[in-house]
């Protein structure tokens, strides 16, 4: 079930995300909602009835394409989400929905190995020109964004990434690779760029429940959990060492390839040690080149796309005269 998926994410050190304080806190609320007494409503038709992402994604879509109807700005672009369909118009805009906790592997939730296929769908099919990144979420699990870096440096459309309200930690390690990358207010929140371990230890309350924990290791496993035990005994250097350093390393060195004019801030700039940032105070770092209404963003994706349709139709006539 995705809820206790979710959970073990949530609570276990194994684990790392890379997500704000807030992000995980809203996602301890949902996962673990207060109590109710019996005389109320128990919220359990929530969880079995709760709509698959790509449900979520398309409902959301829907609404967004009503309200660029009203656009006269944008009036007459193509965007579309169904990423295989051959059909399409030429010039279309991908369109790829980045909300809530990002997880590796999830239905329910957003899903960065989802985000990496259907990447590859639309970037694969002729009718799509520019890849849209509609981002708002502070962030979640750290796991396999390493691929999912290495797949979007390998697309050969461009992306616009446009943070909605909250692009933060993940979210800013995906959206950062847009080759135009605004917010839609200046009041959004961008950046938190780097790792932290958080995670509840329950030994104390089991110890009050009389519930005693026997562990033992065999002589030659000495190191066997040794780095996680540290860290729930208050000795977490081998783990901040070993396991939140070369991530952090990792989200760095993606963001400043992807971001180059961040390479001229100095090493220990507060946009490398995990601030978070406002509209304006992001454009004047560069961790984002504008901000921009959605119907703006759609146009200007738009101009993305065509000069990328313009440019392979030159090569495409270049290479039809050659030998």
């Amino acid at each position: 079930m995705i809820r206790n998926h979710i959970r073990a994410l949530l609570l276990s050190p194994e684990n790392k995300l890379l997500m704000t304080s807030e992000a995980y806190n809203e996602v301890m609320m949902e996962c673990f909602p207060p109590s109710f007494s019996s005389s109320q409503i128990q919220p359990i038709s929530f969880w079995k009835d709760i709509p698959g992402y790509k449900e979520k994604t398309d409902k959301a879509f829907a609404i967004l394409k009503e309200e660029l109807k009203k656009s006269s700005e944008a009036a007459g672009i193509s965007i579309s989400t169904d990423f295989s369909n051959d059909e399409i118009t030429e010039g279309t805009i991908a369109y790829h929905r980045i909300k809530g906790t990002i997880l590796a592997d999830a239905y329910y939730w957003f899903s960065s190995k989802q985000l990496e296929q259907d990447l590859l769908a639309a970037d694969n099919n002729p009718g799509f020109s520019c890849h849209f990144l509609h981002i708002n979420s502070g962030g979640g699990e750290a796991w396999y964004l390493d691929r999912l870096t290495e797949t979007m440096r390998g697309l050969s459309k461009p992306i616009y990434t446009l943070f909605e309200k909250s692009g933060c930690s993940a979210a800013y390690y995906i959206g950062c690779h847009g080759t135009t990358v605004k917010c839609l207010t200046q009041n959004d929140s961008i950046g938190c760029i780097g790792t932290m371990v958080s995670f509840y230890d329950f030994e104390g309350y089991y110890e009050k429940l009389g519930i005693k924990k026997i562990e033992e290791y065999a002589t030659k496993s000495d190191l066997k959990n040794k780095k996680y035990n540290d860290l729930t005994d208050g000795k977490p250097d081998q783990y901040i060492r070993e396991e939140l350093n070369p991530l952090c390393e990792q989200f760095l060195t993606a963001v400043r390839s992807a971001r180059p004019s961040l390479c001229d801030l100095p090493e220990d700039d507060p946009v490398f040690r995990g601030e978070t940032f406002d509209g304006i105070s992001s454009q004047q770092k560069g961790l984002i080149d504008g901000i921009s209404s959605f119907p703006q963003a759609i146009v200007e994706a738009h101009a993305l796309g065509q000069a990328w349709l313009s440019t392979q139709n030159t090569y495409k006539t270049i290479t039809d005269y050659l030998p």
